[in-house]
């Protein structure tokens, strides 16, 4: 198979109302008689399908809960949705993720961690900005709220990326999903690839259901409700500065993070000893050392098999340390070009100090 369908991922059509899709699942029964989401929306939730909402208008918030389509004949694996119904004998029926999702909210019991997980799993639009922000991404939110989305920005790897942006001609979703497919795919859509016998070619891209790229339309809608209920488990920091780095040690606590991601570096108590002796080597007498002789220092030391650049290292490093309440970054100041890069290319960043929490 040359490539791989994504469809426009709807998810609740209102972004803090978290309950919508266990409430729509808690009216399904295991086994359905429906074929389709029209026949769902007609038989369980009393929708007209057949006159005046034929284009169900009122049920959008159903289509999400679809995991997939394969044709044999043309071997083609269209992602629908989240995976909460499957086909069985060619009727829609509740998945095992969907039947603990919906015991979880009847006992009001930690279903908002298995909603995002569900996300997590199945979303590859909300996976390729999580790889990100895990990996060292940073939000540059210009301090607007959730209600601004479109507005906030990814820094990672020094590059800019705008996957909110309402701007058809701006929007990056579609190059993330291009430059970063394995990980917006993921190892639960990879499963379900190798149970049906697909081999997937080298070259295979994300496409749309019915054009060439996946489709960008009201992306920033969509996308706030998982941004949302992200913030309402209180995934995201907020820095001084404003901008946002997720809450690394919070999301591990919440669900199995390593079963989901590949991340990059994870800190030992040795190394951060060894950082915090340095720090200390090289810090003046207000305790500001400089980045990059420091950190060059570490990189070698501890991660030799790092290809990814000094800059990079550096701006993954600190991020991932503060995120996961390692050290706290005090103070910074401007050095002189001697001292390199400041962290995340900001030159007021060439001298930092840091508080280390361990």
């Amino acid at each position: 198979m040359s490539n791989i369908k994504l469809a426009i991922e709807r998810f609740w059509i209102e972004p803090g109302n978290f309950e919508m899709w266990c409430d729509a699942l808690s009216k399904i029964p295991l086994e359905t008689k429906a074929r389709n989401v029209k026949e769902l929306a007609k038989l369980y939730f009393n929708r007209d399908t057949d006159s005046t909402d034929k284009k169900l208008d009122r049920s959008k918030e159903l289509f999400g809960l679809i995991g997939y389509n394969y044709s044999k004949t043309s071997r083609q694996l269209d992602i629908k949705g989240m995976y909460f119904l499957e086909r069985k004998a060619g009727c829609l029926c509740l998945t095992q993720d969907a039947v603990e999702l919906i015991d979880a909210y009847r006992q009001g019991y930690d279903w908002e961690k298995k909603l995002a997980l569900q996300l997590l799993s199945y979303s590859p639009r909300t996976r390729v900005i999580m790889f990100l922000l895990l990996n060292g991404g940073v939000i540059q939110s210009y301090c607007k709220s959730m209600n601004e989305l479109g507005k906030w920005q990814i820094v990672y790897d020094g590059v800019v990326y705008s996957p909110f942006t309402s701007n058809f001609l701006l929007n990056d979703m579609n190059r993330m999903l291009h430059r970063f497919k394995l990980q917006a795919l993921g190892p639960f859509w990879k499963q379900v690839i190798e149970e049906n016998g697909i081999i997937l070619e080298d070259e295979w891209q994300f496409i749309g259901s019915s054009g060439i790229e996946p489709a960008i339309h009201n992306l920033t809608a969509f996308m706030r409700c998982p941004m949302q209920l992200f913030d309402y488990l209180e995934w995201f920091v907020e820095m001084a500065d404003g901008t946002r780095i997720l809450n690394i040690n919070k999301i591990s606590n919440d669900i199995d993070v390593k079963k989901l991601f590949n991340l990059e570096i994870t800190q030992t108590q040795s190394e951060l000893q060894w950082l915090k002796n340095e720090a200390k080597n090289f810090a003046d007498h207000k305790g500001l050392f400089p980045i990059e002789p420091v950190f060059e220092q570490l990189m070698a030391k501890y991660y030799p098999t790092w290809e990814k650049g000094l800059p990079r290292f550096i701006d993954y490093y600190i991020t991932t340390g503060i995120s996961e309440r390692l050290f706290v970054l005090v103070q910074h100041e401007s050095g002189q070009p001697r001292h390199g890069r400041g962290y995340l290319g900001k030159r007021e960043y060439q001298l930092i100090k840091l508080d280390f929490n361990r």
